[in-house]
């Protein structure tokens, strides 16, 4: 059986070539995780999941086709992936890229900080948070900031690498200088966490986020012409979509992209 996927150029670059085994990561309902050799990472996702950065989406939901029942080893090539006789193949690009060169608006970036509050008080370690609101700083500082981050919390994607990767993203799409950490992310991710997690950190360094970031990040450099409250109802809004997204993943990339829109509307914020 094969169905048709959409994902986006960097997907289509890992799985182009010879037919190759990849190992299952993790299988679910709605999503397998494949690692390549070299330690790349794609993802064959249902339409209800999460459209993570490096995914293949295809039309059926979960309850249709639970991902996870399918049986038979796994081979990623020729623009496929197969998983015994299933095979998603890769039929229509799409974008996963943030918004970029767009500027934070203060009212909105201020609201979104405070609805974030009890992020804060729930991390076990809040230091690294406050690191990243001073500016992750020359190579030194970001190296000791992303070890510190790294693999910091449980599940396939820690609290702290999400944190990380929102922040990324947000120096992406708010001009935010932010060279020497995404060096240091880059270089450690691979020992320091999961192979999905830095996966996606690689997608995230290249500005590329699920949906929700982007909409995030967008109504955050809205002008605020309509009023404060028109700003804070979308802001409530684009927030609370995102922090629905999975356990706590939604919270600690929110928390991350807003905090880049803080360091990006300081006047002293310098730019890529």
């Amino acid at each position: 059986m094969t169905v048709s996927a959409a994902g986006p150029a960097s997907v289509q670059a890992l799985i182009a070539g010879p037919l190759r085994p990849a190992r299952v990561l993790g299988s679910f309902p709605t999503a397998v995780y494949l690692r390549l050799e070299g330690g790349d990472v794609v993802a064959v996702l249902t339409r209800d999941a999460v459209r993570l950065p490096l995914g293949l989406v295809i039309a059926a939901r979960s309850p249709e086709l639970p991902l996870n029942t399918l049986p038979g080893p796994v081979q990623v090539g020729e623009s496929e992936v197969r998983i015994g006789r299933w095979i998603a193949r890769l039929a229509r690009l799409v974008s996963v890229d943030a918004p970029r060169g767009i500027v934070p608006d203060r009212v909105a970036v201020e609201r979104a900080w405070r609805r974030l509050g009890p992020f804060e008080a729930s991390d076990p370690d809040p230091a690294p948070l406050r690191d990243l609101l001073r500016g992750p700083g020359g190579p030194q500082a970001a190296a000791d900031l992303a070890r510190r981050m790294l693999g910091g919390g449980s599940g396939l994607t820690p609290s702290g690498d999400d944190v990380l990767a929102g922040f990324l993203v947000g120096g992406w799409s708010f001009g935010v200088a932010l060279e020497p950490l995404r060096a240091a992310v880059l270089a450690a991710a691979p020992t320091a966490t999961t192979d999905l997690s830095a996966a996606l950190l690689r997608c995230a360094s290249r500005g590329e986020a699920i949906p929700e970031v982007g909409a995030l990040a967008t109504v955050l450099s809205a002008s605020g012409a309509d009023g404060e409250r028109a700003v804070g109802e979308e802001v409530d809004g684009a927030l609370a979509r995102l922090v629905e997204v999975g356990h706590t993943s939604g919270q600690a990339l929110a928390t991350g992209l807003v905090a880049a829109a803080c360091v990006a509307s300081r006047p002293a914020a310098a730019t890529t």
